[in-house]
């Protein structure tokens, strides 16, 4: 019996070992070729990279289910969203600040004058609950690293109109504007 254990045992590994790393990973728009698990590792390697750590400014314990977001961005557009150039969201699975990071990003997304930010934020229950306190500029600075620091978002209370308790029902109208009565003096220039 225990002979039948030890080649049972012995099968199911050469199996799963001949079944291990056989990912596709696609191929190479350069080259044509296939590439592999160690040279699609040693892309993200050869990358540039923003790295840096997320402090949190007040002693805060988070939650195993709290969302970590932090991202490089574009912001050389005014009045536009923001192009994200990368980003990392990962669980914080229980651990705790300062959290490490390396973002990769592809110099060609860069444009030499662009407006390029480095923010976080963190998200418990699909609700934000801290971002970063002060952006950060990177990259077309010379800036390859930074820290971020995370302060807890503000509460503001929206009004909300609707039926309800102690809720108007009528439509918000906003103030008259002030009348302008005329001067009895004429107006003299200065000029």
């Amino acid at each position: 019996m225990k002979l039948w254990h030890i080649f049972g045992s012995i099968t199911l590994s050469m199996v799963l070992t001949a079944c291990a790393d056989r990912s596709d990973y696609g191929t190479s728009p350069e080259t044509g070729a296939p590439v592999s698990a160690a040279s699609a590792q040693h892309q993200t390697l050869s990358m540039p990279a923003v790295t840096g750590t997320v402090n949190i400014r007040q002693r805060i314990a988070l939650p195993a289910d709290a969302v970590l977001t932090v991202t490089v961005s574009d912001a050389s557009v005014p009045d536009a969203p923001s192009k994200v150039i990368s980003q990392r969201v990962s669980r914080t699975e229980g651990k705790q600040a300062p959290f490490t990071f390396a973002l990769p990003y592809n110099p060609a997304d860069i444009q030499p004058n662009a407006r390029i930010l480095l923010s976080s934020a963190i998200a418990i229950n699909h609700r934000v609950v801290m971002v970063t306190e002060n952006v950060v500029p990177v990259i077309t600075n010379g800036v390859n690293s930074a820290d971020l620091v995370m302060v807890p978002v503000t509460s503001v209370p929206l009004p909300v109109q609707g039926q309800g308790q102690g809720q108007s029902t009528e439509p918000l109208t906003p103030p008259a504007p002030a009348k302008m009565l005329p001067s009895s003096q004429p107006v003299q220039s200065v000029w």
